[in-house]
């Protein structure tokens, strides 16, 4: 086999010395004469003049048979892995090597490889298990390939433990199991908080109102209108607080659900403008609403544009000085239905702008930490006009106010969950 040998050919170079095809196997070397020659002296083995591949320089476990599937060598590697010696292999069907339920299918493979031309037959790549000698399975990436030499075809096959890979991937998705068990608990916490919280709130909002209005007759005091009305803002905050997250959780879990309708946008414009303009009034501020003459129907939650709208109208009246002005407005134009929240308040650093709706961003303005929030509404509301099939976007100049805009496209929007 001495000079070039055919493409895909084992080639010698010098005596002891071969070039493979596959890239495995490349690798240059004599045997060390301190280890068990990788091709046995057993009865069906052949020696290493007569298939001259160094197959202990491969870095993986490597076994050598024929066209028949006889084992022809295995290098130490290999030995190491399974449990076996060289000698023990030589002789045997590579299928040993094999459960017994993939044995067939490693012959047809095989035979598949030994249809093909030297130039059409390709590596093939697997993850299998390798069957041990006492029994136990070890799972291998396994690289399959046919090798024409002078004495005939052979095939080798190159193994690589992948125990480890499997399991970093039984961590991750125990990881996962565990992080969807706390899914579920989280969202059973708060459904549990949604009821054993609101409730009493709700109770504490409505028996203060009573008292704050004189139901059942005048106050004794005058200071107690003073804390009536005190406890009523501080359980209404209290109670907006817990729907923020109670939403956030029913969005982060994808089990938000909206109901479309044809809704007439005015008037849930002038519906949020009632339920904001005493908030307005009593913080001396001014709230104008622009409207256009005809009719603007389209498809949203109405419960929840509410909900965004009031939550930009509630950011407005918080960080709008005495005097300033709020305007709420709505059009159509080519482009679609555009509703807008403006004010002459604080404005919002650039730094900040940027991120306003991400998760827990608030402004570092000392007007907002006597505000209050959790920085939960502005994601909440954007996450919300998303899944009614809209975007929203804000402009904000220090010192000037802030305008935040919801864009709905023309066309018939579905909701998120439903896409």
């Amino acid at each position: 086999m001495g000079g070039t040998g055919r493409a895909g050919s084992v080639q010698r170079n010098q005596p002891g010395t071969t070039t493979l095809p596959h890239t495995s196997l490349r690798g240059q070397g004599n045997l060390g004469n301190d280890s068990e020659p990788p091709f046995g002296r057993a009865s069906g083995g052949l020696s290493q003049n007569d298939l001259p591949i160094p197959i202990d320089a491969v870095p993986d476990p490597l076994v050598v048979f024929d066209s028949e599937g006889i084992i022809r060598g295995a290098n130490r590697l290999l030995g190491q892995l399974l449990g076996y010696k060289s000698s023990d292999l030589i002789g045997q069907q590579v299928e040993i090597l094999f459960p017994d339920a993939d044995r067939a299918a490693h012959r047809s493979i095989r035979r598949s490889l030994l249809a093909r031309s030297d130039d059409a037959a390709p590596t093939l790549h697997r993850e299998v298990f390798a069957r041990q000698r006492q029994g136990s399975l070890v799972p291998v990436e396994m690289s399959m390939m046919r090798v024409p030499t002078g004495i005939g075809i052979m095939f080798t096959a190159s193994m690589r433990d992948s125990s480890r890979h499997v399991e970093i991937e039984k961590a991750l998705t125990e990881a996962v199991d565990e992080a969807d068990a706390a899914n579920v608990a989280k969202s059973r916490f708060l459904g549990t908080m949604s009821h054993e919280l609101r409730t009493p709130l709700n109770a504490i909002i409505g028996f203060s109102e009573m008292i704050q209005h004189e139901t059942l007759g005048p106050m004794p005091h005058e200071k107690y209108a003073d804390y009536v009305k005190t406890i009523g803002v501080s359980a209404r905050h209290l109670l907006d607080l817990i729907n923020e997250l109670i939403d956030l959780s029913l969005i982060e879990d994808n089990n938000l659900r909206l109901k479309l309708e044809r809704c007439d946008l005015k008037e849930i414009l002038r519906e949020c403008r009632s339920v904001i303009e005493p908030r307005a009034r009593s913080e001396k501020l001014k709230i104008r609403v622009l409207l256009p003459k005809d009719n603007v129907n389209h498809p949203v939650d109405p419960q929840r544009l509410r909900q965004v709208l009031l939550n930009l109208l509630s950011n407005a009246v918080k960080f709008t000085d005495a005097g300033g002005t709020i305007t709420l407005a709505l059009w159509r134009d080519a482009t679609g239905v555009k509703i807008q929240v403006a004010d002459t308040g604080t404005g919002i650093a650039p730094a900040v702008l940027e991120n306003i709706f991400e998760l827990y961003v608030r402004s570092e303005a000392k007007r907002n930490v006597t505000a209050g929030g959790l920085g939960i509404g502005l994601h909440v509301s954007k996450r919300l006009t998303e899944a009614m099939g809209g975007t929203i976007g804000v402009e904000s100049e220090l010192g000037r106010g802030t305008t935040v805009t919801l864009s709905f496209p023309p066309t018939t929007a579905t909701p998120a969950n439903e896409r």
